[in-house]
């Protein structure tokens, strides 16, 4: 018995020796011959794996019919069975750029080297967290698309940015953001920001530029349209855990500082001597003023020294920007996902959070979000996709200190200075103290985003199919705040609850056949279909007064003991909006040389009436690819050489209310309590959308095997029937009346540079490079003289003029600080001795001339170093912050604010030479005005040009053998910074923190971030 057993363990051990072997084989460059270091070797469906040395050789034990899976960074992977390695080396070609891969557009997809549009895409590795740690996917596409221009105006954590894609063509701040499809859900961004999605669930994002792509899209298209595709997971794969997470820390470095108390005090008392002497020079001839005139010169001066021998400054001085700044402020992130899938079905699921911190104040931000996609192909005719995404986003107590920071004065204790119920950190009196700002006024703002999908794929013929698709959104946001009854905001009320709700749900159905079928050589595409939009947002708010602390705020109401809330303000809103269209795609071409595509749709809208509420949009394109032609054969250079032109109308109706073509009545009480009934709003019943015309002129390039592309733009779109309010007599009821009033140019050119290679064998790089020149004039207006009014208050006049771009500031023009006087001097343009409106100059401001980014990748063996540094080129910024500090008058609460720590250098006698006048309170000047040295003019507009080393991230990633102990696929070590560097002449916070109109006021400037990371599969 015993030598049976013996027996048969002796031919199982000769089994295992026979099942498994000992492999050597090399690595190589399939184009240079050389040796590919660190290229991993893995074992296909097993946990065996090795790493090639520096010659390129590897040895690992294998079964006799292994498959083999090798792959390095900057080649193509390779797949190849272990018995065909005894004997020739593993050749690898370096990865290239495809012409084949698939491209998104709208309702289909179609082959890059087919695409005869504008269309740009930007694929999952761009996006990972690494080279990205932000909390929203738009500045995500910061640098990386010419011609799309992302700006983050406001370093409030989990604040949106801003995107415009070939300039404004609107003067409604509402109709500059592209359209957003996510899985073929349209988004309605006035609702649900970008940052409802999160970047690491995103597969690729195309971006159709060109009136010819986004003609597809009607009314709706104009200024451009952003597709997003999520990730999926794959057929006949097995169970793939990912997590990636990374924790770091944000900080604000900004320039500026506030006065000490030293130079306070002496701006505060410069500011009154001056005035005294104007006064003193004025009484000294008093033949000369009318004896009323002089009474109040004397009491002023009066005042004025009382208020110096009142000044009573403290011995400490505290800089309260440095103050309110969170040093190190904590972000951190983690996301999870899963994948795989049966020979009939896929899944991909996803759950992740993002948390930060304000790196001013006391704001935080979390984002809690979920997805879940499932394919499964039911038979060989019928496919089934369902996917939901769910995101709740929480900002809690993010009020802006920057204001408070700059109106207290720098004795100002920053101890919490007494207790109010309990609560600490207010003065007495109406000033705030910014530390109690931050710590005791709550506010909240939650949201709700449920994004939705079901569709159906049903292949009816070989080359006919036909998809039904579901999409929904549903949005609910809830904004709360609370002021204690102390200081100048809520000082009146005795405690203020304010409570403001959305509710928004839109669904968009679409049905639609594709045909494509190949001809020998002639290929034939069509997709013609019917989408039904339906979009209903509700709204409300209300005020509560009287409440002394938050906690007797329970759902709105007064709690027991308090009594009930007295002055309470409601409002309720309700709208909705109903859409379809029917639309028409087809296309041709003839052996890939010769391409012609053409769309129409009919879009209509229930914000029109009915003799403008339809309207269609049609749009043509053309390719020819010269690559293909006989007399470029032969040649290898030359991967692609196709030349494309494109012309189309596309439309925006989102500056359209909801009742803009139409009048809104109320009942009211008017003359001795007679009810009549007025407009509110007076309605347009002409009024249409804005309609974009745009040509485009193109070229594709790609050579040595697409390891080098070039990609360039010509594009001029005129849009007219631009929307916005004018003026009417109030005697109909209200004071304005939507309509069409002018039209827009923008033109300009698009180029993207991609150079994709290797030097040696361990070193790989890819530099990609992107330009965007646009230029924006308004063409006409109605009314090419009106200004819009101040953009803030005290601030520049607003004003579209035809001839001028966008986002044009009406100013006076500085001729600098008089050195005998020390005030301000002013261009009298029409020579009347006065300065008023008549003198204001144009100056554009808002919109850049040039943007765009360099995006380099360098691979040594297993480490990675990314780099992406952005511009932005002629554009400037008006500092309203600048202006009004100009001012040396007491505010609210009898303080003269502090001021910026450069006007130490204002001129301080005859014979002074500097570009910041004298310190002075009262009326002075040329113009004897109390503003006069803070006229919004010249001197506060400034180039904000700037180049900013966006994002550099370090990786590293873990060897096979390492991995294998671990039972891991792969692991990635990195550390990334963001904004680490920025070159601009502007001497504020931030450049790019600023509104869309070019003012600076209370933005927060965007942080520095640093973070660690890992990235795990198992």
């Amino acid at each position: 018995m015993r030598k049976s057993v013996l027996f048969i363990l002796l031919c199982m051990s000769g089994i295992s020796a026979y099942a498994q072997q000992v492999l050597k084989g090399t690595v190589k460059d399939a184009t240079t011959r050389q040796p590919v270091p660190g290229a991993t070797v893995k074992v296909i469906g097993a946990k065996t794996g090795a790493t090639t040395n520096e010659k390129g050789e590897f040895e690992l034990n294998v079964p006799a019919n292994a498959q083999l899976q090798i792959t390095s960074i900057g080649f193509e992977n390779v797949m190849v069975a272990a018995s065909l390695i005894k004997t020739t080396p593993i050749f690898m070609k370096m990865k290239a750029i495809s012409l084949t891969d698939a491209v998104v557009v709208g309702y289909g997809t179609q082959s890059k080297s087919s695409v005869t549009n504008s269309i740009a895409s930007v694929k999952a590795g761009e996006l990972t967290a690494e080279k990205n740690i932000v909390s929203d996917f738009g500045k995500a596409l910061q640098g990386r698309v010419p011609g799309v221009y992302v700006a983050s105006r406001e370093g409030t954590p989990g604040n949106a940015s801003g995107i415009m894609i070939r300039g404004a063509q609107s003067v409604s701040a509402v109709a500059t953001n592209p359209l957003i499809v996510i899985d073929g859900l349209v988004v309605d961004g006035n609702t649900i920001s970008i940052n409802s999605i999160n970047p690491q669930d995103i597969e690729s994002v195309e971006v159709l530029k060109d009136a010819a792509s986004a003609a597809i899209y009607g009314a709706r298209g104009s200024t451009g349209v952003i597709i997003i595709t999520t990730k999926k997971g794959k057929n006949n794969s097995k169970p793939s855990l990912n997590v990636n997470m990374y924790t770091g820390v944000n900080n604000v470095p900004f320039k500026r500082r506030m006065m000490n108390t030293a130079e306070y005090t002496s701006a505060f008392n410069d500011s009154r001597n001056n005035r005294i002497g104007d006064i003193d020079a004025i009484l000294a001839n008093p033949g000369a003023t009318p004896p009323g005139r002089l009474k109040q010169l004397q009491d002023e001066k009066t005042v004025l020294q009382g208020q110096l021998a009142g000044l009573k400054m403290g011995d400490r001085s505290i800089d309260w920007l440095d103050r309110i700044k969170h040093k190190n402020a904590p972000v951190n992130n983690l996301q999870a996902s899963m994948s795989g899938g049966g020979e009939k079905n896929s899944y991909y699921m996803s759950l992740g959070r993002y948390a930060e911190v304000a790196s001013m104040g006391v704001g935080r931000f979390e984002r809690y979000t979920g997805r879940l996609d499932v394919t499964q192909q039911v038979n060989h005719w019928l496919k089934i996709n369902g996917n939901i995404n769910l995101t709740q986003s929480v900002s809690k107590d993010m009020s802006n200190p920057l204001a408070t920071a700059f109106a207290v004065r720098p004795d100002t204790p920053d101890e919490l200075a007494y207790q109010y119920n309990g609560r600490m950190g207010y003065y007495a009196g109406l000033q705030n103290n910014p530390l109690g700002i931050m710590m005791d006024n709550n506010n909240k703002n939650k949201t709700n985003i449920y994004l939705g999908s079901l569709s159906a794929d049903l292949q009816l013929l070989k080359e006919l199919s036909f998809r039904s698709s579901f999409n929904a959104t549903k949005y609910n946001g809830l904004n709360s705040s609370f002021l204690l009854p102390v200081g100048y905001l809520a000082y009146s009320t005795g405690g203020l609850y304010k409570m403001q709700g959305t509710d928004n749900f839109s669904y968009n159905f679409d049905n639609y056949f594709t045909y494509n079928k190949r001809f020998r050589k002639l290929g034939v595409n069509g997709t013609l279909g019917y989408t039904y939009y339906n979009n209903e947002l509700n709204s409300f708010g209300y005020e509560l007064n009287g409440f002394p602390q938050i906690d007797n705020v329970t759902g709105g109401a007064a709690a027991a003991g308090y009594g009930a809330a007295s002055n309470i303000g409601s409002l309720h809103l309700n709208n909705k909006e109903i859409s379809d269209a029917w639309f028409l795609r087809t296309g041709i071409d003839w052996d890939g040389k010769y391409m012609l595509n053409a769309s129409l749709r009919r879009d209509g809208s229930s914000k029109l009436v009915k003799d403008n509420r339809y309207s269609w949009f049609p749009s043509v394109s053309a390719g020819w690819d010269l690559s293909r032609e006989g007399f470029m054969a032969g040649q290898r250079a030359v991967s692609q050489l196709k030349v494309r032109a494109s012309y189309g109308i596309s439309g925006n109706m989102r500056p359209l209310g909801y009742f803009d073509a139409r009048n809104l009545l109320k009942a009211t009480s008017y003359m001795g309590g007679q009810a009549l009934v007025l407009n509110t709003l007076i309605g347009n019943p002409n009024i249409r959308w804005e309609r974009t015309k745009q040509m485009d002129a193109g070229v594709d390039i790609a050579l040595f095997g697409n390891r080098v592309t070039l990609t360039a733009d010509y594009y001029n779109k005129t849009t007219d029937g631009l929307m916005s309010n004018t003026d009417v007599s109030w005697i109909f009821g209200a004071g304005s009346m939507p309509d069409n009033i002018g039209s827009i140019r923008n033109y300009g050119a698009d180029l993207q540079l991609t150079v994709n290679s290797r030097a040696g064998a361990t070193i790989g790089w890819k530099v990609s490079t992107n330009m965007n020149i646009n230029r924006n004039v308004i063409l006409s207006m109605k009314d090419s003289t009106a200004p819009f009014g101040a953009l803030v208050f005290g601030g520049p006049q607003s004003r579209s003029k035809v001839g001028q771009p966008v986002g044009s500031v009406m100013v006076f023009e500085s001729q600098g600080v008089d050195p005998l006087t020390g005030d301000m001097t002013y261009t009298d343009r029409n020579k009347d001795g006065r300065w008023d409106a008549n003198d204001y100059v144009s100056i554009p401001i808002a919109l850049p001339k040039f943007t765009g980014g360099t995006a380099v990748s360098l691979s040594y063996k297993r480490f990675t170093l990314d780099a992406l540094v952005t511009y932005v080129a002629g554009n400037k910024v008006y500092d309203y912050y600048e202006q009004t500090l100009r001012n040396y008058s007491l505010d609210y609460t009898s303080v003269m604010p502090n001021k910026f720590s450069n006007l130490a250098d204002r001129w301080r006698k005859p014979g002074d030479v500097t570009d910041i006048p004298r310190a002075v309170t009262g009326v002075h000047g040329a113009g004897q005005t109390a503003d006069w040295n803070s006229k919004p003019s010249t001197q506060f507009i400034t180039d904000a040009s700037y180049l900013r080393l966006r994002n550099v991230s370090l990786a590293y990633l873990l060897p096979v053998k390492v991995l294998q102990k671990a039972k891991l696929n792969q692991v990635r070590i990195y550390g990334s910074v963001e904004n680490l560097l920025t070159i601009t002449p502007y001497k504020g916070f931030d450049p790019e923190a600023v509104s869309n109109t070019g003012i600076v006021s209370t933005n927060l400037p965007n942080p520095r971030s640093a973070v660690i990371g890992i990235d795990l599969t198992f």
